[in-house]
């Protein structure tokens, strides 16, 4: 009995070889639909290689052409089917014509049919043609955000990253197109643009180095002086990304574009309204980014650009937003959990002692946001240096009058999953630490507490209590500080995973 795909397959055939009436194109529409499904139903190489051996990719191009929208966006959907199983180099070496022409086709089903195939392309030394790069550049060129504008901007990103930017995407050509796109379009179109540029220029110092002789470079850096706050808020979010290296940064630091930022944060104080909000938070993420950008070295960077005593300022206002408040709170976590900015921390000292003034009288998701905060801190590293520890230690003393395991306890102890959690990530950020595993076994309460298991906590709470107990276990620091009886308890709770559940009888036990 002749399979129905055999069957779909002649039909399509047949009309191909017949005028394109209305009906015709009603006949291969549904058709196309037909084999749509029965590639997807399968056997899929039996009806892939039936498919293509009457239905050339030829004649499957040619249909991408027709006048019925409908009829290429199935067609578009069937081709794309039969090119997953196709090497990147056979579509170039096969389609090569076809790729251009797809590239700047009117539907935008056909550009993302033929993008996706650039995908493919996971090495430089895949063969690839010049003539491709501005094609892919002027997809990004759209008034709104559509899916063939986010499929160029990945394939730029990626032919980037698999090491294409400067034999091809990088050529007169594609910077021509680069420039048209910027030049022909608002700030989104321009974004899509910078996002790529930013991508690229990460990748080594040469791109960075073409970017800036193009001019490219200097066009994203007069966004800076941009009156639009959104525009402004893009441009502040691709500076880390741009700072990969010394040289990048030192030219982007030698255009003034940190002082600026800096003087946009202060300028922004006491200004209520929105704007001035969204200005502040934006220029207070970008400095607590740049402290993990390859190109700064994280204290001589926060030394010239003194944003930790702001923060601190900030978290002691008593007039500060609740936004803004949780916002310095976050980029004080964010600024520590790099060890080299928690050493100066440690030093300029008015950050964390407004942390810790913060913690002690917050209540709420602000305690939370404090917790939160203090594990990036206290977790900066899995092996945290000396000098880095005994900063964190020094925090631990200031928080809670040097009761925080006790004020930890306590909140895990009132069961809201999200305090629970934050609780716990800070004791299993202490367990990294000497001192942190000898204040735990000091506790000898808070180590019952934290032993006894309990279900109706939710699996999140049970694998970050877990979390803290294996770390616990894992510390070299664990047999000098814990007696035999109890490391013993520690290890079989390691043995007996997050989610084990005893049969006797527990009490539970109050805090210290």
């Amino acid at each position: 009995m002749e399979k129905e795909y055999n069957k779909t397959i002649k039909q399509i055939c047949m009309l191909l070889q017949s005028e394109p009436t209305t009906e015709v194109i009603q006949g291969l529409r549904e058709a196309f639909e037909n084999l749509s499904k029965q590639l997807k139903a399968g056997p899929f190489l039996e009806v892939f290689e039936t498919t293509l051996s009457n239905i050339p990719f030829a004649a499957l191009f040619s249909l991408l052409a027709a006048p019925d929208n409908r009829l290429v966006a199935i067609v578009a959907e069937v081709t794309s089917q039969l090119l997953k199983p196709v090497t990147w180099a056979m579509v170039h070496q096969t389609f090569e014509e076809y790729i251009i022409q797809g590239l700047d086709h009117p539907h935008p089903v056909v550009k993302c049919l033929v993008l996706d195939q650039f995908l493919k392309c996971d090495r430089d030394t895949e063969p690839f043609s010049p003539q491709y790069s501005q094609h892919i550049w002027m997809c990004l060129e759209s008034k709104n955000d559509t899916d063939a504008t986010k499929l160029a901007k990945k394939v730029l990103e990626h032919l980037c990253a698999v090491g294409m930017a400067t034999d091809y995407l990088l050529t007169g050509e594609s910077i021509k197109a680069m420039r048209q796109v910027l030049g022909s379009g608002g700030e989104s179109q321009r974004f899509r643009v910078y996002d790529v540029v930013a991508a690229a220029s990460a990748r080594s110092d040469a791109i960075f180095e073409i970017l800036r002789q193009e001019g490219i470079i200097d066009m994203l850096l007069k966004e800076s002086s941009a009156d639009d706050v959104l525009v402004l808020m893009n441009f502040y979010e691709l500076l880390p990304t741009m700072c990969a290296s010394p040289a990048s940064f030192e030219y982007l630091d030698n255009a003034g574009i940190f002082v600026d930022a800096l003087a946009c944060i202060d300028k922004a104080e006491g200004d209520s309204s929105v704007t001035g909000s969204l200005l502040r938070v934006a220029g207070l993420k970008l400095f607590s980014q740049m402290v993990d950008t390859g190109g700064v070295r994280p204290g001589p960077f926060l030394e010239k650009y003194p944003i930790a005593p702001r923060l601190g300022q900030m978290l002691l206002a008593t007039e500060a937003s609740g936004e803004l408040t949780t916002t310095a709170i976050n980029c004080l976590g964010a600024i520590g959990n790099n060890a080299d900015a928690l050493e100066y921390l440690a030093k300029e000292k008015t950050a964390l002692a407004a942390l810790a003034s913060v913690y002690d009288r917050s209540i709420g998701q602000l305690r939370v946001e404090c917790m939160q905060a203090v594990a990036c801190i206290f977790g900066h590293s899995a092996s945290p240096s000396k000098s880095a520890s005994q900063a964190c230690y020094e925090l631990y003393e200031r928080l809670a009058d040097g009761k925080l395991l006790a004020s930890l306890v306590k909140e895990i102890m009132k069961g809201f999953e999200e305090s629970c959690v934050a609780g716990l990530a800070v004791i299993q950020k202490m367990t990294l630490h000497a001192w942190g595993v000898r204040e735990i076994a000091s506790h000898q309460n808070a180590i019952n507490y934290l032993l006894m298991r309990d279900s109706s906590r939710g699996r999140l709470v049970q694998q970050w209590q877990f979390a803290a107990i294996e770390s616990m276990a894992k510390s070299e620091q664990a047999v000098v500080e814990f007696d035999a009886a109890t490391l013993a308890q520690i290890q079989k709770y390691v043995r007996d995973g997050p989610y084990y559940v005893s049969t006797a009888p527990q009490v539970a036990l109050g805090s210290s």
